[in-house]
């Protein structure tokens, strides 16, 4: 019996994806030959292994490249005929939409093909096709169709619903929404990473998905071996001694993308009312985190935060565990954002370090239930700084118990292993399994 195959498709450049890092270990572990199919990224190998796992990085097709790219409408606001200047902003609308509809459509079934395509060339097969969202969904059933295998589609956010795509106008978002269904329906299986997530499939797909959390991988140490007073671990001691920072400095960490929606400008108010505490923003984001950054700059707290680049997802663990408090101050600027539980909301109670986060659907609930932090108003910066002080100025008792129920729940339910044998039963259900 040769060992099952699976493709892992992504549309980004497998540099900080630590939900597919996570899948493709625990799958290796498990005796899959694992290949992640990637975006070509500046300064990363077009094929290279890591961790047993072989990474092919591809140029993503360019169909019709001779066409105009008009920009995807936006959703109108305000009344149109309120004015000369509206009644043209309407009208470059219309004309966007006449023109670059056609164009973006006929462009993007042509992607798919050509995609899969040059995927096949690279993988020529696999027993499972794994779409990790949306974007390279019909790609994946593109492969299927060509070379054989199963499509598993994992629907790690709900994309419509999120980003740019959640500001299209209405009729194109039904688009899209309609194409998601038929592709999700004609996959041999789906899975999602939320209860809330789980439920708008039900109600918008009709599809009954597998929940996999993204939960946290298991100590590779005795987490008390070279722990300090309050747990912390020698790596992540190392981490605050590089940054220069004393044992007692008090760190308030924001781990992640710095995109819109996420918080970042809120913390940073909220920075200022935390007395005795630094606030450490880590991950990339562009020309909108150097905007950010500058902003901060301008603050009266500017010396008390730091935007730092973004880390690998297996250095994640220490630069979390490194933190007093992890900060997920979600925007409710989307459905896609009020529902999602981020990974690294995981990755603190992994790290047994207490969560302040947003009180939205996606969080709220499991950081009540589980006891690892506290909720605020993530539009407040006054309600982010008293909970963030909340936990800071707690008790050593209370502080502990917060790591205790971090750790508990990283432990118990959420446990990577345990999403990992969900995640292998749904294989098990299409006939395919590890020996």
């Amino acid at each position: 019996m040769t060992d099952p195959t699976i493709a892992l498709l992504l549309n980004n450049p497998f540099a900080n994806d630590s939900r597919s890092w996570k899948i493709a270990r625990s799958l290796t572990a498990r005796g899959w030959r694992v290949t992640v199919v990637a975006r070509r990224g500046e300064g990363l190998p077009n094929r290279e292994e890591r961790d047993g796992v072989m990474v092919v990085r591809l140029d993503q097709p360019r169909p019709l490249a001779w066409l105009p790219s008009p920009r995807l409408p936006e959703a109108a606001t305000g009344d149109p005929t309120t004015s000369g200047a509206s009644a043209m902003a309407t009208l470059r609308r219309l004309a966007t939409a006449a023109i670059g509809r056609p164009i973006q459509g006929v462009r993007y079934l042509l992607l798919a093909r050509q995609w899969a395509d040059r995927i096949g060339a690279s993988v020529p097969s696999a027993d499972i096709w794994q779409a990790e969202g949306l974007i390279t969904l019909p790609v994946a059933l593109a492969l299927r169709g060509a070379r054989g295998g199963r499509v598993v589609y994992d629907a790690r956010d709900l994309q419509v619903e999120s980003s740019r795509l959640a500001r299209l106008p209405g009729a194109w978002r039904r688009l899209l929404a309609s194409r998601e269904r038929s592709w999700a329906r004609a996959a041999d299986a789906t899975i999602t990473a939320n209860e809330p997530y789980a439920e708008v499939i039900r109600q918008s797909i009709g599809l009954e998905p597998t929940i996999v959390f993204n939960g946290p991988l298991a100590a590779a140490t005795d987490p008390a071996a070279g722990a300090d007073e309050i747990g912390r671990s020698a790596p992540a001691a190392a981490i605050r001694s590089s940054l220069g920072l004393a044992p007692s400095t008090r760190i308030v960490l924001c781990l992640g993308n710095v995109a819109p929606g996420r918080g970042v400008e809120q913390l940073c108010r909220a920075i200022g009312e935390v007395s005795d505490a630094i606030l450490l923003i880590v991950g990339p984001g562009g020309a909108f985190r150097d905007r950010l950054a500058a902003e901060a700059a301008t603050l009266p707290a500017a010396d008390r935060i730091r935007f730092l680049p973004g880390v690998k997802p297996a250095d994640i663990p220490a630069w979390t565990a490194a933190a007093d408090v992890a900060a997920m101050i979600i925007q409710p600027t989307t459905l896609n954002h009020r529902l999602t539980t981020p990974t690294r909301l995981f990755d603190a109670f992994g790290a047994g370090v207490p969560i302040v986060a947003s009180d939205l659907p996606g969080m709220a609930a499991i950081i009540r239930a589980t006891g690892g932090g506290v909720v605020c108003d993530p539009g407040d910066p006054a309600a982010i700084a008293a909970a963030i002080r909340s936990i800071l100025d707690a008790s050593p008792d209370v502080r502990l118990a917060y790591r205790a129920a971090a750790l508990a729940a990283a432990r118990g339910a959420y446990a990577w292993e345990t999403q990992a044998d969900k995640l292998a039963g749904v294989y098990r259900i299409l006939g395919i399994e590890s020996r």
